[in-house]
């Protein structure tokens, strides 16, 4: 690693060597950072990449080494800025080097993917604030210019090569569990004699000389750590707050940053969210607790839509937020179908492979009907309607669920808040017994002494529901024993 990065070093200060170049620019940049820097930026974004040197000024046929006096002040304000700039954050990076006791600062620019072209200066727009690299020249784009960005994008971005990919980088377990959920949905589907990296070429996960993984072969199927190289924004964060405001009491236990696949990812979420949803919260006009089916339905539409039509390069995580009177999927990605058209069946996908490899598990409906069916029908099941916010400017997507609110009294009051402290007890318990408790240990976790109460209200119908079974079934009064979590079925 360590020659690698000298080697790196020498190359760059090659470049000091040199005039510019549709790949090489310099600036003086002094004691900050300049701002025609965004232009160079989206000119080698959207052409093949360049590297800008700060602190050299070329003047005629000359290189005046001028130094910077705070070179790291200026990496940190481009490193705090640049996410907010573009409509698209491009990849850069910077490094500070020294040569004759001055130093410099490089900003190595990667191009962009065909999905994120043209990268414009977001508050100017794609014409006055979009630009390409002619010889040493900064150009702005023009309509032709935009007009071929856009054919190129047709393509869906999910089916962008990730050149640095190779298939040692997929998980085999992952493969494995994916062509079991698949036989779940059809028995003698053609894919499930094929081989692993036959089963991917025929997803399209992989590149024609199947070399390389496309980005929905690496979302899908890749390794934590491979996931974590080429997405690192991405993660899913699941966070109880005890409350109705953003930031107030959050539980630590029961909140977790989930990373890795999405396979592995959907499925942790959903064991997540169902167990804070086994006990029914909708009730009816004498309080009594009814099913609820047609909401869990809705929340497993919200989760595979978050997953499904995310921008993976958006430089938030997504969210899942349960607070005690709602619970809200925030998508980095805005819906790329109008709100106002949710009623008609058909969806604008922005990952077309993602979506297909959903389609193939069950996990979303084909036809692009799943809003309408599952979230949309919410009202005629009975439930508050699902309020949703679509931010087309910062690129991003939040539907919200409220828990249903009977008029209030102070009795009704007491009853709702009893249940959001049975909900938390319950799905703090079923993440307690992922390894195998015994009685007393689960009661000194939720810190009950009440063992009837625990027996009758929490223990019993969770073993009656299949939540939690018995180490030793045959033996149900046994001093030894204990129970464990089960997870429910696909």
């Amino acid at each position: 690693m360590k020659s690698k990065a000298k080697k790196k070093t020498k190359s760059l200060l090659a470049l000091l060597k040199t005039f510019e170049t549709d790949t090489i620019e310099y600036k003086e940049a002094k004691a900050a950072l300049p701002q025609n820097i965004w232009k160079t930026i989206s000119a080698f974004a959207n052409a093949k990449g360049g590297v800008v040197v700060l602190g050299v000024k070329q003047e005629k046929n000359k290189l005046l080494k001028q130094g910077l006096k705070n070179p790291q002040k200026i990496i940190d304000d481009l490193i705090s800025t640049i996410s907010e700039k573009f409509n698209f954050c491009p990849v850069v990076k910077p490094e500070i080097l020294k040569e004759e006791n001055k130093y410099f600062v490089t900003v190595e620019v990667e191009e962009a993917l065909k999905y994120e072209k043209p990268i414009y200066i977001k508050d100017a727009g794609p014409l006055k604030g979009g630009y390409k690299r002619v010889g040493s020249v900064n150009q702005r784009l023009t309509d032709k210019d935009l007009q071929k960005y856009f054919q190129e994008r047709l393509a869906s971005p999910d089916a962008q090569i990730l050149k640095d990919s190779d298939f040692s980088d997929v998980d085999k377990k992952t493969v494995t569990a994916f062509k079991e959920m698949r036989k779940l949905q059809k028995e003698d589907a053609e894919e499930l004699r094929l081989k692993g990296e036959e089963l991917l070429k025929a997803y399209n996960m992989l590149s024609k000389d199947s070399k390389h993984l496309t980005i929905a072969g690496a979302l899908l199927f890749a390794k934590a750590n491979t996931i974590k190289r080429f997405f690192p924004h991405f993660r899913l964060d699941i966070i109880r707050i005890k409350g109705i405001e953003w930031g107030k009491d959050k539980d630590p236990f029961l909140s977790t940053d989930l990373t890795g696949n999405l396979i592995y990812i959907r499925n942790q979420a959903l064991d997540i969210i169902n167990r804070f949803y086994l006990t029914p919260f909708k009730l009816d006009k004498n309080l009594t607790r009814v099913g609820d089916d047609p909401f869990k339905k809705a929340l497993r539409e919200a989760l595979s839509n978050l997953l499904m039509h995310q921008n993976y390069f958006h430089p938030s995580p997504s969210q899942i937020r349960i607070y005690n009177d709602r619970i809200e999927f925030y998508n980095p990605g805005y819906s790329l179908k109008n709100p106002d058209e949710y009623e008609v069946p058909g969806s604008e996908l922005r990952n077309a492979l993602i979506a297909k490899a959903f389609y193939d598990l069950g996990w979303a409906e084909t036809k692009g009907t799943g809003f309408r069916t599952a979230i949309l029908s919410l009202e005629t099941a009975g439930y508050p309607p699902a309020i949703w916010k679509n931010d087309e400017k910062n690129d991003t997507f939040t539907i919200v669920f409220p828990y249903p609110t009977p008029q209030v009294t102070a009795q009704v009051t007491a009853q709702v808040t009893a249940q959001v402290e049975l909900r938390d007890r319950i799905a703090k318990l079923l993440k307690f017994c992922e390894e195998p408790r015994s009685l007393k240990e689960m009661m000194h976790f939720l810190g009950l002494k009440h063992r009837v109460y625990f027996l009758k209200d929490i223990l019993q119908p969770l073993l009656k529901e299949g939540h939690l079974a018995r180490t030793i079934p045959e033996k149900p009064r046994s001093r030894f024993q204990k129970y464990v979590t089960i997870r429910e079925k696909r």
